[in-house]
């Protein structure tokens, strides 16, 4: 993933049928569609949504790979239990959030991080190469020149991804992805639409240190950072009742 993936999903370029993936998708995890429950028929969602039959089918294989439902020829399309459902998902992270991050999602989100986060920055401290901690250096001065919000977010991912290779754990880098995915969600709810004046200086707070091989400085340094960034994120989060 290259782009943040807050961005929105349903731009001129979205197919129809991921276009109808996203609909579908954000109802189900909204809860309109609970456990258990079959979806409405191939021809009525067809109709409802506006989309060929060949669309849906697209949208339902889509949604289906992300573990959100199952298809059987007896019983329909059945939304399956919420432990099939693959979190780590770019979408289904930006479907979670579309209504508000509620509080518990974001209690998560950073639980998440800092099982990963501080440590990938204690390790590319010890091991980057030249040409790593350069990298790292390159994506703060771009998080510092950022002139909007996506700028920002960007530059940002840019910044982690970054501290990611530096770390040199092919394991970790393997799973890179969803670590990105739940880093750009994060950004976009922590950020609420602007850019606030501590980020800089906290980002500044991590590069240094791992620019300078200092692992406990690194280490300390990004829970920092993850306790700042859940405090934002917490002060614009929803209550888990009311995004119900």
């Amino acid at each position: 993933m290259t782009r943040s993936a807050g961005r929105a999903r349903m731009g001129p370029t979205q197919t129809r049928h991921s276009r109808a993936a996203s609909l579908i998708g954000q109802r189900i995890v909204a809860g309109e569609w609970s456990v258990g429950m079959a979806l409405p028929t191939e021809a009525d969602l067809s109709r409802e949504l506006d989309v060929s039959r060949a669309s849906l089918r697209e949208a339902i294989k889509l949604l289906a790979g992300k573990g959100l439902i199952t298809s059987t020829p007896r019983r329909g399309t059945i939304v399956q239990p919420h432990s099939n459902w693959n979190r780590l998902d770019v979408d289904v992270l930006v479907w979670q959030t579309s209504g508000g991050a509620t509080k518990s999602f974001v209690k998560d989100l950073f639980e998440l991080r800092r099982m990963i986060e501080p440590e990938a920055a204690a390790l590319a401290a010890e091991r980057a190469g030249p040409a790593e901690r350069a990298e790292v250096a390159a994506t703060f001065h771009a998080m510092e020149s950022a002139e909007d919000v996506q700028a920002s977010i960007d530059a940002d991912l840019a910044f982690h991804r970054a501290i990611v290779r530096a770390a040199n754990n092919v394991l970790l880098a393997a799973f890179s992805p969803a670590i990105e995915a739940s880093l750009a969600v994060s950004f976009t709810v922590s950020r609420a639409g602007r850019i606030q004046p501590h980020i800089v200086p906290l980002h500044r707070a991590v590069a240094e240190p791992i620019i300078a091989g200092d692992a406990a400085a690194a280490r300390i340094a990004m829970n920092t950072l993850l306790d700042r960034s859940e405090s934002d994120a917490a002060s614009v989060a929803v209550d888990d009742r009311a995004a119900r």
